[in-house]
């Protein structure tokens, strides 16, 4: 008994929670300013939500069927997980078998998460941070197109960042049950739990020593079990519904087997992991271009690539050194985006071994590195942030999905 209550001491004096329970009020025009930035993201979706109606946009074509068969009451596409499948079913008995009705969760749960964002990393540092940081990923291209169509990985990537923001809070079981949840999105939210624990590990003065370990099991399993115990009871539950498979075990079985058959490493549509912060051929999701009448080079009207904003990815390479004294010193914060980044970053470069990789896997790191260059940013003089900022709209809305000189329908 003496063993666990001092256990629960080290828990509650350990570094990675410093200044992470406090409960700091919120300066009213940074609130509203964060109000206004999650808006402003939601009309920029909702212009282009509805197009195109009736095609479908990259793996749309895999999930919005899938979606449909749901509501059918049948099975298809069971290598994924069920739930962003049951929010895009949902989604289209409520508004309708067309593109607002397809994309609307990803439009949400991708503008919501802006304000996790801002939560999360308000909780170690202060508004002003919180809110460029909200600011970057809202103006980030991958995560904006990803965002804006329907798949699977946005949902799974709130419910990720739902569950490090109640980790912060020591909120273990409801960190456990929100990582559950997405994982029934998409499994590759699991490798946020295994981050988190490194962070655990990692956080402490002597993390090697037997005290560290133990403190570090001990959280480990609090939000392990409910993320494992939500999991398969939300995959028991979609199994028995639609008589899908034995048990949740079998479930998982036979997506691992679907998994491991997934095309060769040198397939040409495959970008290796080492190659997505140092660019990449683009591939486009769904492009249509109108004509001139003068015969020059036709013009685009939508445009959905796996484009991501260039001025916020290749300042990774700048943001590093920057914050690297405060890696160092073990900044929780800091700490913890530069393992939300690295952990799952070395996880699909083993991964590339095996199978085919993309670059929108990255959109699992891409709210931490956009926690990060908001660090790092506020080590700079102001005028430079502006700069910066400046660089990052003019570089979203040059790759803004739809052309607004085109015709509009």
């Amino acid at each position: 008994m003496e063993k666990m209550d001092a256990l629960s001491r080290l828990i509650r004096k350990a570094p990675w929670l410093d200044g992470a329970t406090s409960s700091k009020p919120s300066a009213p025009n940074y609130g509203w300013a964060l109000v206004g930035l999650v808006s402003v993201v939601l009309i920029l979706h909702l212009l282009i939500i509805d197009q195109p109606s009736a095609s479908y946009v990259f793996d749309e074509a895999h999930y919005v069927p899938a979606a449909k068969c749901l509501v059918d009451g049948a099975v298809c596409n069971e290598e994924h997980p069920p739930l962003a499948k049951a929010l895009i079913a949902l989604s289209i008995q409520m508004f309708g078998d067309r593109g607002f009705g397809w994309r609307l969760p990803s439009v949400l749960f991708g503008s919501f998460t802006l304000a996790l964002v801002y939560l999360l990393t308000r909780r170690f540092t202060d508004d002003r941070v919180a809110l460029l940081a909200a600011f970057l990923l809202g103006f980030e291209n991958l995560w904006f197109v990803h965002s804006s169509i329907a798949m699977l990985d946005i949902p799974a990537f709130f419910f990720a960042a739902l569950g490090v923001y109640l980790f912060t809070g020591q909120r273990w079981w409801l960190s456990g049950l929100a990582l559950g949840i997405g994982m029934l999105a998409k499994g590759v939210v699991a490798m946020v739990f295994i981050a988190l624990v490194f962070y655990v590990l990692v956080s402490q003065e002597r993390w090697l020593s037997k005290a560290a370990l133990k403190v570090t099991a001990r959280i480990g399993f609090s939000v392990g079990i409910p993320a494992a115990l939500s999991f398969l009871v939300g995959l028991g539950i979609y199994d028995v519904v639609y008589q899908a498979f034995p048990s949740p075990l079998h479930h998982i079985a036979s997506m691992a087997n679907y998994h491991q058959t997934i095309g060769s490493p040198g397939m040409s549509d495959s970008v290796h992991p080492l190659r997505w912060f140092s660019g990449f051929p683009n591939s486009p999701y769904f492009v249509t271009s109108t004509g001139a009448e003068d015969g020059s080079i036709p013009r685009y009207i939508l445009q959905y690539l796996d484009q991501p904003n260039l001025v916020i990815l290749l300042f990774a390479w700048l943001a590093i050194p920057l914050v690297w004294s405060d890696i160092r010193e073990r900044h929780p914060l800091v700490l913890l985006a530069s393992l939300m980044i690295g952990v799952p970053y070395l996880l699909f470069i083993l991964v590339a071994q095996v199978r085919v990789t993309y670059p929108f896997y990255m959109l699992l790191f891409v709210p931490s590195q956009c926690i990060l260059s908001a660090l790092a940013l506020s080590k700079l003089p102001c005028r430079v942030m502006l700069t910066f900022c400046t660089g990052v709209l003019v570089w979203f809305f040059y790759w803004f999905p739809r052309n607004p000189l085109a015709p509009w329908e």
